[in-house]
């Protein structure tokens, strides 16, 4: 972990500051008293101490870090690490079709983190795919 906030190349966000866009999106309540800041810290087998810093822009999580955090939030470690600043966004493959992306891959990069948007989703697909002709 190094101090101090990084603002990845061609972004207005800092490490920090995209983490909590992330949680909260996925339900977390990052207040102080909301409990969602050690909730996801246990979720990514981390000290509660360390995703306060990465949050409030106070320290930069290392690769080990950034791998747990990707794991915990369900997405590939290529793009935590490129916004912590690690690794060039250049390095990451740039594939036009995904190899076996999962159902929970595939709804997260929609943007759909709850239970009930994810039922929803589903719902509306399988209602699609009953449409179409044979």
């Amino acid at each position: 972990m190094t101090t101090g906030s990084h603002r990845p190349e061609n972004t207005e966000e800092t490490f920090g500051e995209w983490l909590s866009r992330e949680l909260i999106a996925r339900g977390y309540d990052l207040r102080e008293r909301g409990g969602g800041r050690r909730a996801f810290a246990d979720k990514a087998g981390l000290g509660a101490a360390i995703i306060s810093r990465v949050l409030r822009d106070t320290a930069v999580p290392d690769i080990k870090t950034c791998g747990k955090i990707a794991r915990a939030l369900g997405i590939k470690t290529g793009p935590v690490l490129v916004r912590a600043g690690h690794l060039p966004a250049d390095e990451l493959p740039t594939g036009t079709t995904p190899a076996n992306i999962s159902q929970r891959d595939a709804l997260a990069a929609l943007g759909v983190h709850t239970n009930e948007d994810s039922t929803a989703v589903l719902a509306l697909i399988r209602a699609l795919n009953s449409r179409r002709e044979p």
